[in-house]
């Protein structure tokens, strides 16, 4: 009796372990850069919705947990133009064919890490679907950003904008089209 039990969640486990690798889209990547979590989930609820790989863009230095002090940071990032050190990573988005790129709106423009993002990839020929996150001043001029610094790319301007992190069905039935106008 255990050993059928056993056999049993075994053969669960492999199941639907099958079933999760067969439903990631390998064609897509779900790259973001998040600061406070709200640009996380929505990439979150993007992966999930298209079977895309998720993928943190991650700066190597930490900007500051205080506000005031990051604040300062990022407003000189902005104005000098800096493009911060970006950690490595295994992933190459090189190897995908759609890239959905999201980012909070800083300044009424993509982050700065998003734009060292673009600066390090050769993304000529890709879709790429920018989603942005924001604190109620809309999207700005962050997909103008995003076509402005993606030689080559086919940037989707109709991308996602939203206040606060902007999940739910309205975001996957968007997702879905956007993976189906893509065929």
């Amino acid at each position: 009796m255990k050993i059928t039990k056993i056999l049993s969640s075994v053969l669960t486990i492999m199941i639907c372990g099958y079933a999760n690798a067969e439903s990631t889209n390998s064609q897509v990547l779900v790259a973001y850069y998040s600061l406070t979590g709200k640009t996380e989930n929505t990439a979150k609820a993007i992966a999930n919705a298209s079977g895309g790989t998720l993928y943190q863009i991650q700066v190597d230095k930490a900007y500051p947990d205080n506000k005031k002090e990051r604040r300062k940071i990022l407003e000189q990032e902005m104005e000098q133009n800096y493009l911060p050190p970006l950690k490595p990573t295994n992933i190459n988005p090189e190897n995908y064919d759609i890239i959905f790129l999201g980012s909070p709106v800083w300044g009424n423009h993509i982050s700065q890490p998003i734009k060292s993002f673009l600066s390090l990839y050769n993304l000529s020929g890709k879709k790429v679907i920018p989603f942005v996150t924001h604190s109620g001043g809309g999207r700005g001029q962050s997909f103008n950003d995003v076509a402005s610094l993606c030689t080559g790319c086919i940037v989707d301007m109709d991308g996602w904008s939203s206040w606060g992190s902007g999940v739910g069905k309205k975001l996957t039935k968007w997702t879905q089209q956007q993976i189906q106008d893509t065929k």
